[in-house]
């Protein structure tokens, strides 16, 4: 056999869940390299945003205190072991600049949208449950039959899960795929999406905190980096962020998972226009120094993750000084090891 086929061998650890884990990077690759139609960030603009350039960023992510935390629901509809309703309400967003849906076909801001699984039979839960899910998920389905059935079994709570901005039904009628405007070649848009997705996440906690005596915040993948952020901001419940590390664009371009937004970033550069991505600094948790994170708060991490390698999870542990834990599996295998996990952590919330 060939030394450097031999080295090369030896120096590619498979393991199963790389099975699922090539694959997805591979069509992410595939499916973030076409073309989105957007507006082209002017300098001036970009100048609007560079005040917050290795600043304290909490002022732009901040919730205005007078919002009223009102949700309209629809009639429920019974699915599984849950009836399902969808709530929305005006959302308590509004952008830097008015250039950002100038176009109303990419303007997800009016509705914010939730929906409420609650266990069939059973009233008056003392516990809400709020997910924040993964970036170009399209559906709650596959959640539904795992992750709330077995969040429900643990904590017996109320679950609710957020649909964000530019995912599920709130996509642009011309997005090629669930989330394609989220990370996208436009910096603005995609901080402006981090940040209306923040404010959307403390708006709901203020509405749950309202109706439930505890609330847990989890999110998974882009859902885990907007937790670690809405960690910040909210007080008095439990957060849990998996599967993330402190900066989401930083790691996105690395991964090349979002190849548009690296083409758009080099493109920019070329013309001078430097200060591209510097604008996207305000959603890196470093910046939040000296954090304020809740008391409860953990950090979960799979040790064979291609997407968000273990040791940027560890990271954010490290910097949010938060107990870590980590289970022997990758970025699309955290259901493996998600019943134990969420037991421990609960038992060192309510110890």
């Amino acid at each position: 056999m060939n030394a450097t086929f031999k080295r090369l061998v030896k120096t590619i650890h498979f393991v199963p869940s790389d099975l699922l884990e090539y694959p997805v990077i591979n069509y992410f690759q595939y499916r973030n390299n076409g073309y989105i139609e957007d507006f082209q960030p002017t300098q001036n603009l970009i100048q609007k945003y560079l005040p917050y350039y290795k600043k304290n960023p909490r002022t732009f992510f901040a919730l205005d205190t007078k919002i009223e935390n009102t949700i309209i629901w629809k009639d429920s509809v019974k699915r599984g072991m849950f009836c399902e309703s969808i709530g929305s309400a005006y959302s308590p967003y509004q952008p830097k600049s008015g250039v950002l849906f100038s176009d109303s076909k990419f303007d997800p801001i009016k509705q914010l949208i939730v929906h409420k699984y609650q266990r069939k039979n059973v009233k008056n839960q003392k516990t809400a449950f709020l997910f924040i899910h993964g970036y170009a998920e399209s559906h709650f389905i596959f959640h539904e039959q795992f992750y709330f059935r077995l969040t429900y079994n643990q904590f017996k709570s109320d679950i609710y899960a957020l649909e964000l901005p530019y995912h599920h039904h709130r996509v642009p009628y011309d997005s090629p795929f669930s989330g394609a405007y989220f990370l996208n070649g436009n910096p603005v848009r995609m901080l402006e999406a981090f940040r209306q997705s923040i404010i959307e996440i403390q708006f709901l906690v203020n509405y749950l905190k309202k109706n439930y005596e505890r609330v847990i915040l989890f999110g998974v993948s882009l859902g885990g980096h907007l937790v670690a952020i809405a960690s910040q901001f909210v007080a008095d419940i439990d957060c849990i962020t998996a599967l993330a590390g402190p900066f989401l664009f930083g790691l996105a371009s690395k991964l090349n998972i979002v190849p548009i937004a690296n083409r758009g970033i080099l493109q920019h550069k070329e013309l001078g226009l430097a200060s591209y991505y510097k604008i996207l600094y305000s959603a890196n948790l470093k910046y939040f120094h000296p954090y304020t994170t809740n008391q409860n708060t953990a950090i979960i991490g799979g040790i064979y993750d291609r997407i968000v390698p273990f040791n940027l999870v560890s990271k954010l542990a490290r910097m949010l000084q938060k107990p870590l834990y980590r289970y022997p599996g990758g970025h699309l295998t955290l259901l493996v090891g998600f019943r134990l996990l969420i037991a421990h952590i609960d038992d060192l919330f309510t110890s």
